[in-house]
């Protein structure tokens, strides 16, 4: 009649749990309190007991700490919130067991415990197997140890004290344990209870403290799964010295963009001595020094959507480091961003940049600029090099035929010069090279601009004489004509060498302008005449020249005999200043080349099908090109600098700019999403000396037309990028992890190897399809029923997204949804244009276009059958990406009749989850 009921904490003893679960508890409990004591230190400028280095190795104290860097604030409060993460006991080869605790950031000292950042060496134990083997540094010795047991703790703050709730234990061959709540285990039960048998049939559904085995966390808020422990293989990349170059791929869930982040905390974190290697420091401190930025904020994140920018934010807090709209981008918003505000390519208010960027892109050919995106950079770099080297040549060898004989000297050093430095490689060679021969240049341009100097002045003082009133009405001029129109020197032969002489002489519309700056124009002016005349042709009426010499008319100009000795002074000049002022001459060049890149090949059939209305016009995917080779020839002549002895990099122009751009470390996440050139501008940002540069993604979830298609693509950015590759998926069931294989194979793509590790709960529940949902309202129907069915099998409402095929769709499908789940007290969110995350207890609609990197326990994939008919090319890509951001629930629903092209896949569903409850193994959907 009666029974005994279970004890748990007999058999936590039995297998040594409680000792394990008591010293846990003890240890979270004193870093808590050690890292509060020491912000609360902080703040009263005492010192404090935070250490910067592991508290087991040296033992080093902190004095005499008056002020606390922002970065220790966020660790200490990372710490309050999370003391502890594991806890592993070893053994050494004497047969002495000893304990270590892990944390996520660098501890406090003097707790009494054995203590590691996860950040250190020592952290990498957490990651190790029980009964394996390896070698740590301890105390200054090395030594062999084997794992005895591991902890991996998830400590929670309770009005009883401190908790760690679904702990995962392993003890090895004793087997591996999920502790609901340690603080539980730990409570007596006193003597046996004696239960009738109602109250033992009333505890029967109640559940048992401790499991045997792992069990899997269900998601109830949407943000990357917090994986405090990585896996030994993880483990390991994060850990990569600093200046490596790095592809992660893998399939969906297992934990990349995790391992990216963990990477970034570690190599940022220079308040723990041990984080960083003597020769990761070295190398911080030189790329430092170079750019003037503090190696923590030296970073930058690319994201393919803004949605995924947000989402990251939340998993960076937990690091305990802030990550800023400085740091993490859209490659878009970034890309125009630089290229109008450092590169200079694309126009500004001040007149300053060459071109329009414009939507429409019908003048390319977009499959072969797709398809050969590298084929189509080479393709210009060359034809950039090739002109631009004849040129010089070209004008050295003037040079080199003129009767004054220092000149034509000048001229042959100038050929002997490019030749040596040769075709492939002159434009970082030639800064150096030039340096012998720089102050014969600038004494040859210092006499012309003597004598230009005295023919404009006198022209000048001829014109003020018969006019008083001149130098104010040209002043006016100047200004009305920057007010009044945009500048277009696209066509204009000499707007190319008007400023080689002084690059930074924009003037915004509508400001007045300096009589200096009068007077340079004035001469720029009559200085294209002059120079058209020597050249029999006109100057262009388009240029900013042009229009002021039609004001100027035939009286206002100097004489015929000054303009051909003008004109002949102009001919050396220009060409002496093309070498005196290389650098700028390179970077000025790069969009008439362009355009006469485009011109050319369109008229070949090659890369373009037409040419924009006006030459100063581009789209998204030739600003890609050029902000690509902007930033490499900015590398290339930045390299030169450094390797020259003495010399210090321009803080002015564009390579003053791009070195501002450097950051020390580069990370890309979902990088498939991103096209090869997009990619080889962003290892270009990453700093030269640190070349740090660590992207992430899987070829079977890229979403975009343009995004990388194979990892042969990746070696054309950098040969020595090394790619390596996780398999073990801590995202979806078993089952869904099967549909995702048989979804990679329907696409023709080779089926990922996926691991899963070792879960109780791992097999999880089949998806379900439903056909002829042709509205709104059968949609939501049917997708409330969904929901109602996984609130049942769960107990509680988990993250749930719905995603649909077009922006359109969104907001008329959420209210369809909410005026069904309103009697459920249930929200729905419509995330519109992918700028809204949406709050965790909704359930929210998505445009597929914006889901990449997401995780939710459910997801609902609405008229597949418009996907496939929409996108014929990428439809199985929208499909393996919707489906796998389903962690356990994933439902799929058409407008009209399931596409036979999905039948082999039928084998994975079911119609509905209550026949697959009701049979134990679901059946198969008809």
């Amino acid at each position: 009649m009666a029974e005994i009921a279970e004890n748990t904490c007999e058999h936590a003893e039995d297998t040594g749990l409680e000792p394990i679960a008591k010293d846990a508890l003890d240890c979270i409990k004193t870093v808590a309190e050690g890292a509060e004591a020491a912000l609360h230190g902080s703040r009263g400028g005492k010192p404090d007991s935070f250490a910067s280095v592991n508290t087991w190795t040296g033992g080093a104290q902190v004095g005499n700490l008056k002020a606390i860097s922002e970065s220790e604030r966020a660790a200490l409060h990372e710490l309050i919130g999370q003391p502890v993460i594991a806890r592993v006991e070893f053994v050494d080869d004497e047969g002495k067991s000893e304990t270590i605790f892990i944390t996520r950031t660098t501890p406090p000292s003097g707790t009494g415990y054995n203590i590691a950042s996860y950040r250190s060496p020592l952290g990498s134990m957490a990651s190790r197997a029980v009964g394996e083997d390896l070698s740590i540094r301890l105390g200054g010795a090395e030594r062999d140890v084997e794992i005895a047991n591991t902890a991996r703790l998830k400590p929670t703050k309770t009005d009883e004290g401190w908790d760690s709730k679904d702990s995962e234990i392993d003890l090895g061959s004793t087997g591996k344990f999920t502790v609901v709540s340690l603080r539980e285990l730990l409570t007596p039960t006193g003597a046996p209870v004696v239960e009738d048998a109602w109250d033992a049939w009333e505890r029967e559904d109640q559940e048992t403290n401790v499991l045997d085995g792992i069990r899997r966390a269900v998601l109830s808020h949407m943000g990357l799964r917090d994986q405090p422990i990585l896996d030994r293989h993880q483990d390991e990349i994060f850990r990569l010295p600093l200046n490596t170059r790095c592809f992660l791929s893998g399939p969906p869930g297992t934990g990349k963009t995790t391992t990216l982040i963990r990477r970034l905390g570690q190599k940022i974190d220079l308040d723990d001595v041990e984080a960083l290697m003597p020769a990761e420091r070295d190398i911080v401190e030189r790329a430092s020094l170079e750019s003037g930025t503090d190696h923590r904020i030296s970073w930058a994140m690319f994201s393919p959507t803004e949605l995924l920018r947000q989402y990251v934010k939340e998993a960076f807090a937990r690091e305990g480091f802030a990550a800023s709209d400085h740091h993490i981008h859209t490659w878009d918003q970034y890309r125009d961003s630089i290229a109008r505000d450092n590169l200079r390519l694309l126009r500004t208010s001040t007149g300053s940049g060459a071109f329009y960027k414009r939507e429409q892109n019908a003048h390319l050919d977009v499959p072969s600029i797709t398809t050969e995106p590298a084929a189509w950079y080479d393709d210009f770099d060359t034809f950039f090099t090739n002109d631009l080297f004849a040129d010089l040549a070209a004008d050295a060898e003037w040079l080199g035929n003129q009767k004054d004989a220092s000149l034509a000297k000048l001229g042959r050093q100038l050929i002997n010069i490019l030749t040596t430095a040769g075709q492939n490689r002159f434009i970082g060679a030639l800064p150096s090279a030039l340096a012998s021969v720089m102050d014969d240049i600038r004494e040859h341009l210092e006499d012309g601009r003597t004598k230009t100097h005295k023919i404009i002045t006198k022209t000048l003082n001829k014109l003020v004489h018969d006019d008083p009133g001149f130098p104010a009405s040209l002043k006016k001029e100047i200004e009305r004509q920057l007010a009044i129109a945009e500048q277009d020197d696209s066509d204009d032969t000499d707007a190319e060498f008007d400023a080689l002489d002084e690059e930074d002489n924009a003037v915004a519309p509508g400001r007045s302008i300096s009589k200096e700056e009068v007077r340079r124009r004035y001469t720029q002016a009559v200085s294209a005449l002059a120079r058209a005349k020597a050249n029999r042709r006109k100057v262009s009426e388009k240029g900013r020249s042009g229009k002021l010499l039609s004001w100027l008319g035939e009286d206002r100009i100097p004489s015929e005999v000054d303009l051909k000795t003008l004109g002949g002074i102009v001919a050396t000049q220009r060409r002496l200043r093309r070498f005196a002022s290389f650098e700028t001459l390179v970077f000025r060049s790069i969009p008439q080349e362009y355009r006469k890149f485009r011109q050319q090949r369109n008229s070949e059939g090659r890369w373009y099908v037409g040419v924009p209305s006006r030459s100063s016009e581009i789209c998204w995917q030739e600003l890609d090109l050029l902000v690509l080779f902007t930033l490499r020839t900015a590398g290339e002549i930045i390299s030169e600098y450094r390797r020259m002895p003495g010399s210090n990099i321009p803080e002015s122009g564009i390579l003053g700019e791009v070195v501002a751009l450097y950051k020390n470390q580069i990370l890309v996440d979902e990088a498939t999403d991103f096209s090869v050139l997009q990619l080889a501008s962003m290892f270009e940002l990453s700093h030269p000396l640190t070349r740090s540069f660590f992207i992430c993604g899987d070829l079977n979830q890229r979403l975009t037309g343009w995004g990388i298609k194979s990892y042969d693509e990746i070696d054309w950015i950098t040969s020595d990028i090394e790619q390596h590759k996780i398999t073990v998926s801590y995202r979806q069931s078993e089952r869904l992890v099967n549909l995702a294989k048989s979804v990679a194979t329907l696409g023709g793509s080779q089926p990922d190897e996926i691991v899963l590790p070792d879960r109780l709960d791992i097999e999880g529940v089949a998806p379900v399809w439903k056909r002829h949902l042709s509205s709104d309202d059968d949609r939501a129907e049917w997708l409330s029923d969904r929901i109602r069915d996984i609130e049942n099998m769960v107990g509680k409402v988990p993250t749930i997204a719905v995603l649909v095929n077009d922006e359109r769709e969104v907001e008329p499908l959420a209210l369809a949804l909410e005026e069904r789940l309103q009697e459920i007290n249930l929200p729905v969110e419509a995330c519109k244009d992918g700028k809204v995350v949406g709050k965790d207890n909704a359930v929210r609609v998505f445009n597929i276009e914006h889901i990449k990197g997401l995780e939710f326990e459910a997801v609902f994939f609405t008229n597949l059958d418009e996907t496939i008919e929409n996108h014929p090319d990428l439809f199985t890509q929208y499909l393996y990406v919707g489906s796998t951001r389903a962690a356990t629930y994933l439902g799929v629903s058409f407008k009209g009749e399931r596409p036979e092209m999905l039948e082999s896949l039928a084998q994975h569903f079911v119609s509905s989850w209550e026949t697959q409850i009701r049979d134990g193994s679901g059946e198969a959907a008809s």
